[in-house]
């Protein structure tokens, strides 16, 4: 480039016309771009060449603005170039050339970017140490450049995957460490620094080094010796791990050179010392388990049994091997577990469980639980184990237990049966005497015979409470409580429970001892519920019995309100006897009875509210008690507002 400085300095151009017209065809045939610059960084002048590199002409030249975005440039490593530090400016604040500057910018026509070579030289007239112009030589070396970077980046790349790699990686050199990457660093505790430059088979464990020595000097001596073996590497902290060694030899700078790749197996190898040193003891664990074993291959033909599995079939080791496990399984239950077998091996599942019978030998039948998966050998061949466990006493237990259950299923179910039978024949009588004893008590003039039906009445409502009790339990008893939900009008529910707390008052014969309440917003009447009205009437038909039966004198109250935006709450309140705390649980357990309750007066049999729990808690409900003694009992019905249909 400095032969073109000096053709151009020389030619003098600009001295005068006659010199400039005999150096333009110089000036215009250069190969290299030339481009001349006053002191405000104007373009003076550029031959064709600058015109082609520059991808704009000489005119645009002239008029453009070098300091404007149209003349972005470059430095090399990418960032803008301001106008004052560009070369020409360097040159003319100096005084002194600016040579090999590299820079980048957009190519005007193809909007490429391109390298350039820039060497600015300033000019000086006769005894003046300012300069007057400055030119500038261009080579386009966009080609070298970008070589340049490609050459960058792959080194950049390669030593980026070589620091990063998983495997420790070595070079070693006249026994010497001349490379090591952070893996093997990593690896072995010592900093790269302390690697490089020490002697690589100073490293191995004591026992390792003549081994590995020995591989060294055969393999510069060109004697084939392993490329992959596994030794043990000292760490920083003294520990022996064991390394896998995968080892390259090449020629690098006229030097033999070794490459050692070196993965941590050191897990890998302890496993299997322990797996070598405890195969006796689990080989005793495999004969003397209390269970029967068997390692069998990808047909079902056992490879290897144990004498508790000898025991449950009743064949000899010998000859279960010479079978296959379907020539003792029982033949309804062949296809089901053959079935299993090839999921098991198809990858479909891990394991598998199945209680299935099996031959014995003198042809009984026997029971096994089998639990299958799949094994490994060293060799990473596929195998199934089997461990059989003997549950024939078991199985048969559980089939008296089946025996017995289905019996007293059918047992209860009889009862059920006749219950309801006998509580239906009882209760057309029943019904007759309570009306007719009703009609004498309206009718008749004498006061004792208008007693004496009152009395009968009372013994026949008792009676008949009691039937009606076992009548429900027995439906209870007989199936599960099925509800047909339909949609109901709360306010309309709610006077049919108060007309029904009415009745029972008159049958009680309390009108003029208990007063009859009741609480219900307006909101909640206009309220729309999906509910099984039935199973609802008969909770709270048994709650109002039992609160007017419980209630000689004071009040007997009927609610609702909206416990939540989901459910709805029934409730009925009275100032009767009172429960006490711990009897709160038992009123609802079947036959039972509140501790202190005269059963001669008040009756019953202990099951109206056992079958009102398990009626509200089949409508997703529940009921809830809360009472002091001797001041009253509340009962809650809370059910959900909308019922699903269900059996």
């Amino acid at each position: 480039m400095s032969n073109s400085f000096c053709s151009i300095k020389n030619m003098g151009l600009w001295k005068n016309k006659e010199r400039r017209e005999e150096g333009n065809g110089l000036f215009y045939t250069l190969p290299v771009g030339v481009v001349y610059y006053d002191p405000e960084g104007n373009v003076l002048d550029a031959n064709p060449a600058a015109e082609r590199i520059l991808g704009i002409g000489i005119d645009d030249l002239k008029k453009g603005d070098n300091r404007g975005k149209k003349w972005q440039v470059f430095a090399e490593d990418g960032s803008d170039l301001p106008f004052e530090k560009r070369p020409s400016r360097i040159a003319f604040k100096s005084g002194k050339p600016v040579t090999n500057t590299v820079v980048g910018f957009f190519h005007f026509r193809s909007k490429e970017l391109r390298w350039l070579n820039l060497n600015a030289v300033p000019e000086f007239h006769s005894g003046e140490n300012k300069p007057f112009r400055v030119y500038v030589t261009i080579a386009d070396i966009t080609g070298d450049v970008l070589s340049r970077q490609k050459l960058k980046k792959r080194e950049a790349d390669y030593k980026d995957l070589v620091e990063n790699m998983y495997s420790g990686m070595v070079i070693v050199q006249d026994g010497k460490i001349s490379f090591a990457n952070k893996a093997l660093s990593v690896k072995t505790g010592f900093s790269i620094e302390e690697l490089e430059g020490t002697d690589f088979i100073g490293y191995f464990a004591a026992e390792e080094r003549e081994r590995v020595r020995d591989f060294y000097v055969k393999r510069l001596a060109g004697i084939d010796v392993p490329d992959n073996y596994v030794s043990r590497i000292v760490d920083s902290k003294g520990r022996e791990i064991w390394f896998d060694f995968r080892v390259k030899m090449f020629d690098y700078d006229g030097k033999p050179t070794v490459l050692a790749l070196m993965n941590d197996v050191d897990a890998e190898v302890r496993f299997e010392q322990m797996l070598r040193a405890s195969e006796s003891r689990f080989r005793s664990l495999f004969e003397e388990a209390p269970i029967g074993i068997a390692l069998v291959d990808n047909n079902g033909k056992p490879l290897e049994v144990n004498g508790q599995l000898c025991e449950f079939t009743g064949y000899s080791c010998s000859e279960l091997l010479r079978m296959s496990f379907a020539d003792f399984t029982h033949p309804d239950d062949i296809g089901h577990d053959r079935e299993l077998f090839h999921e098991l091996l198809e990858g479909k599942r891990d394991q598998y469980k199945l209680l299935k019978r099996y031959i014995h030998k003198d042809g009984s039948v026997k029971w096994g639980e089998l639990k299958a998966s799949l094994f490994y050998d060293e060799n990473g061949n596929r195998h199934v184990i089997g461990m059989v466990e003997d549950r024939t006493e078991e199985v048969k237990t559980h089939e008296a237990l089946k025996i017995a259950r289905d019996k007293a299923n059918e047992s209860s179910r009889l009862k059920s049966a006749f219950l309801a039978s006998i509580s239906h024949e009882l209760r057309s009588p029943l019904n007759a005497v309570l009306g007719f004893s009703d009609i004498i008590k309206a009718t008749a003039d004498d006061d004792d015979i208008r007693q004496y039906s009152h009395m009968i009445y009372e013994a026949g409502f008792k009676v008949m409470t009691i039937i009606d009790d076992i009548l429900e339990l027995a439906m209870s008893d007989h199936g599960k409580i099925r509800l047909r939900p339909e949609e109901y009008n709360v306010g309309a529910l709610f006077d049919e429970f108060f007309h029904q707390l009415s009745e029972v008052i008159y049958k009680y014969d309390k009108e003029e001892m208990v007063e009859e309440r009741s609480t219900i917003g307006d909101e909640l009447r206009e309220k729309a519920i999906i509910a099984d009205k039935s199973k609802i009437y008969q909770v709270m038909v048994n709650l109002i019995k039992n609160a007017v039966k419980f209630t000689d004198t004071g009040f007997v109250e009927l609610g609702c309100f909206q416990p939540a935006e989901e459910s709805i709450s029934f409730y009925v309140r009275d100032s009767g006897i009172g429960i006490a705390e711990d009897q709160k649980e038992v009123i609802f357990d079947f036959f039972r009875q509140a501790d202190g309750q005269d059963h001669a007066k008040y009756g019953g049999i202990g099951i109206g509210l056992a079958i009102s729990k398990r009626v509200a808690r089949a409508m997703n409900g529940d009921i809830t008690v809360d009472s002091i003694p001797g001041k009253g009992t509340t009962f809650t019905l809370t059910i959900p507002i909308r019922l699903d249909a269900k059996t």
